[in-house]
């Protein structure tokens, strides 16, 4: 068990790369031992390697010197060690070493992982939908059983009202669908009522053209819900009156609808989201898109003020999926960090800081500017081709369901072949790569953001506006949205954020899991003692075990498991001191590997900073393999001739006890 966190993520970090070094150079030393020049070629390396550290030393200092200061939250952190367990892959050695060598990376795994969370978003919508209607009623304060105050029909007395910039956060509705690439930020079809999902967004933004004329009276019936029931009637207003006293302003005027086995607001709000997609993939790439390049904010011609906002609220989104919810207290400042849940937070976890706010102006600024930056690529600024995404993302609208992935997969790797990106990039970049990995960090915040659009905060305020809740008259705008709706805000983004933090463990436990079994294949090839092979098939089911962790935002819970799964291949299958009363066990077990040794050797080189992988022009580090063959050596050596010399404690001898006795074994 990691000590705390950040000691857990090294020491992952740290086993990862020793483990797939130690399967790297066991390839190695195979291939080595078929050159018949081997020897020759050692002692020429060995001053290119020598050369290579200090090559390594020098490129180690200018990653640091673009190392962010902001800290990576869980979902990041789990990527970057995805990556990291991505096996790699090496060309056949040659026979003449002045030949460079090559190691193959998965290029493939950013896009493996971009495919897998995209479609977890599709598969787990109805989860989702789950967690918002929870958090709705924790929000309203109601239990299972509460009802609303309903009417027989849409001409009824009880009827509530709902300012229009109370679920409109980001003046969504203030657009015309027709106009332009406003049509991206709606939904693909045309509201109609009784199917689903029914496009709201779009149905609401008609009701805002229609002043008096209510749903029911356009479409003969009052809307209906998942259950094929109607369940309301909307009609926008200008004013109203209330207990004798008038009310102007822009309202939505609902009237809920008696229900056949009572009126219980769960039974309402389920009846609500299941009529809607909460996350539909149209609206979710379209925010993925526009998160990653302002394309829309551009084509649009969005204010300075509106991209502000908009990217506050990305920002405390952030902040929120950088919380855990472990029961030990690990809090830093930066608000990007892993955030004990358990301390209440106050209204300076929701307030920017001074450099959070520069960085605001800056996104304000690209966006005015028509141009966007990415994460690995510094400080370079890419003009936006707004009309090509446009088209794009127009292209992933209309293609069937299920290859609405594939076709985003592909609009994202265009965007790297643009022209006019190809300037000034940093050597050695990946411009595919780096564009994809942006996109994988964006998944989980462009999916709240697309939760958090009218059509579903609507169900939230009917709620509360039903029950009375003195909190929907404190709500005006987005920062009254978020100073009101704390709990609200922190409990939805941590568990619709859970949910992508465990596609990634199971993803990133199957790579480790093909890392540890082979280390345990070369253990059980070395080893001499036929016993192992029943050891490491009890290991075999063991990591085939399903996670332990119940809630996938306690970080450390995450980490320990892990570690727990690591730890298998190099302590499982035996090792460490064995305590007094087990010593009698002592024969059960597995004996030395020189395998397991030579991965806590790699781990302990990469803790000195010492280079452990390829060198800089490709070729294998032949110090590896050098090192494993002395630990074979000394293995041989005292397989063939070691011995170890103990005593026996005294055993009863019929009525007598023998005296201490001097023992002889093997040491293996």
């Amino acid at each position: 068990m990691a000590i705390d966190l950040k000691d857990g993520l090294d020491e992952i970090n740290s086993k990862i790369i020793a483990y797939k070094t130690t399967i790297i150079t066991t390839e190695t030393e195979k291939q080595l031992k078929k050159s018949s020049d081997f020897g020759d070629n050692f002692e020429e390396k060995k001053s290119k390697s020598l050369e290579s550290l200090n090559d390594i030393e020098g490129k180690i200092g200018e990653r640091k010197n673009r190392i962010k200061d902001g800290v990576k939250n869980q979902y990041e952190e789990l990527i970057d060690l995805f990556n990291q367990s991505v096996k790699d892959t090496k060309t056949k050695i040659s026979e003449k070493y002045s030949e460079k060598y090559s190691k193959v990376r998965d290029t493939n795994s950013v896009d493996f992982l971009i495919r897998q969370v995209l479609t977890a978003s599709q598969n787990t919508k109805s989860r989702m939908s789950e967690i918002f209607v929870n958090e709705v009623m924790k929000t309203a304060g109601c239990s299972q059983e509460q009802e609303f105050i309903g009417n027989v029909d849409s001409e009824g007395s009880n009827k509530i009202y709902i300012r229009v910039n109370q679920i409109d956060l980001f003046k969504l509705l203030n657009k015309d669908p027709n106009e332009g690439n406003n049509e991206l930020l709606y939904e693909i079809n045309e509201p109609v009522n009784g199917s689903h999902p029914f496009s709201m967004d779009k149905e609401l933004y008609h009701r805002l053209q229609n002043e008096g004329f209510s749903f029911e009276s356009e479409n003969g019936a009052d809307y209906i819900g998942s259950s094929g029931l109607g369940i309301m009637n909307i009609k926008y207003v200008t004013s109203y009156v209330q207990n004798n006293n008038t009310f102007n302003g822009d309202f939505l005027e609902v009237t809920l609808k008696n229900r056949p086995n009572g009126n219980r607001i769960s039974d309402f709000l389920r009846d609500y989201y299941g009529s809607i997609d909460i996350v539909n993939f149209d609206d979710l790439s379209v925010k993925i898109l526009n998160l990653l390049t302002n394309f829309v904010d551009i084509s649009v011609n969005l204010s300075g003020s509106e991209k502000s906002e908009q990217t506050k609220f990305e920002k405390i989104i952030q902040r929120i999926l950088g919380l855990c919810f472990d029961s030990t207290k690990e809090i830093d400042v930066s608000g990007n960090s892993k955030l004990s849940a358990l301390e209440s937070l106050d209204q300076s976890f929701f307030e920017l800081s001074s450099v959070e706010l520069r960085n605001i102006e800056s996104d304000v600024e690209n966006m005015i500017n028509g141009v966007t930056e990415f994460e690995d690529c510094g400080t370079v600024k890419f003009p936006v081709n707004s009309e090509f995404i446009s088209d794009s993302v127009k292209v992933i609208r209309r293609v069937p369901e299920n290859q609405k992935v594939d076709k985003f997969l592909t609009v994202a790797e265009d965007l790297s072949k643009d022209e006019n990106w190809s300037f000034n990039l940093p050597d050695g970049l990946n411009l595919d790569v780096a564009i994809k990995n942006d996109i994988l960090k964006i998944i989980p915040k462009a999916v709240v953001m697309t939760m958090l659009g009218p059509k579903s905060i609507l169900g939230l305020m009917i709620v509360l506006k039903s029950l009375s809740s003195p909190v929907i008259d404190l709500i005006e705008d987005f920062k009254t949205f978020m100073d009101n709706m704390k709990s609200f805000m922190v409990n939805l983004v941590s568990k619709i954020g859970s949910i992508f933090i465990e596609e990634l463990f199971i993803q990133l436990k199957k790579n480790l899991r093909e890392l540890v079994e082979t280390l345990l294949v070369d253990i059980v090839k070395e080893s001499k003692n036929a016993q192992i092979k029943i050891i490491t098939s009890i290991l075999y089911v063991l990591v085939q075990l399903a996670s332990a962790v119940i809630d996938w935002r306690q970080c450390k819970s995450v980490v320990d498991e892990i570690l727990s799964l690591l730890n298998l291949a190099v302590s499982g299958l035996g090792g460490g001191r064995i305590p007094n009363f087990a010593l009698a066990f002592s024969g059960s077990l597995p004996g030395y590997s020189p395998i397991r040794a030579m991965t806590n050797v790699t781990e302990n080189l990469q803790k000195l900073g010492l280079p452990t992988g390829d060198m800089p022009d490709g070729s294998p580090n032949l110090v590896l393999p050098s090192i494993l063959q002395q630990i074979k050596g000394v293995n041989d050596e005292h397989l063939e001739n070691s011995k170890t010399e103990t005593w026996c404690a005294p055993v009863p001898v019929g009525l007598v006890m023998t005296s201490y006795i001097r023992c002889s074994g093997k040491n293996y």
